[in-house]
């Protein structure tokens, strides 16, 4: 029994044919490469969909804003210049208007003017005709129009509207007491009365 066991030998060992030769380095670069440009591409899809998110939800409504602020501001922009057209007509409208209303003073003056001198005239012809209750009548509704004319003259000529109506005062009461003096001072009042209107209406 002893010798059979020290007659039996144990069976080699095959070695590994794969743990021996090993992974060639050539095919261990090419996987190597493989992944890593698998991982790149990966890389640059999830980047090219970011860019177009980004396109999408940041670009593109910012470039609509951008138009619709562009065509806001061309449509501000034609209607400033329509404003100022229309800034231009109100300018003309008021340049014609406030010349109307400086040929519509001076005319109510002239007026103002004229029928002072019709109720003096007035006054005078029934007062040579010995008419005193008429020259007083003519005479009614002066004081009324010197007032009226004194309001619409220049400051420098208000005076001599003062000085007439004091004129009209003597003349009015010299009716019926002193007729020459009453007619007197109702010509010295004419006699204003034609200078002022000489002074803004007389043709040159």
């Amino acid at each position: 029994m002893d010798e059979e066991k020290q007659n039996e030998k144990p069976a080699p060992t095959i070695p590994d044919a794969t743990k021996d030769k090993g992974i060639p380095p050539q095919s261990r670069l090419n996987r190597i490469s493989l992944r890593l440009l698998r991982w790149l591409l990966g890389i640059l899809i999830i980047m090219g969909l970011g860019a177009l998110l980004v396109i999408y939800t940041l670009y593109l409504p910012t470039r609509q804003k951008l138009v619709q602020s562009q065509e806001q501001v061309e449509q501000a922009g034609q209607r400033v210049t329509e404003l100022e057209g229309e800034v231009g007509s109100l300018s003309t409208f008021e340049e014609q208007s406030q010349d109307l209303q400086v040929e519509l003073d001076k005319t109510r003056l002239h007026v103002a003017i004229l029928s002072a001198r019709a109720d003096v005239v007035a006054a005078q012809l029934a007062l040579a005709l010995n008419n005193h209750a008429k020259a007083r009548l003519a005479l009614s509704k002066t004081p009324e129009t010197l007032k009226k004319l004194e309001s619409m003259l220049e400051p420098g000529k208000k005076k001599l509207a003062a000085d007439m109506q004091a004129r009209l005062e003597l003349a009015m009461k010299g009716i019926g007491e002193n007729a020459y003096a009453a007619n007197s001072d109702l010509d010295v009042l004419a006699t204003g009365l034609l200078e002022l209107e000489n002074a803004y209406f007389a043709k040159p």
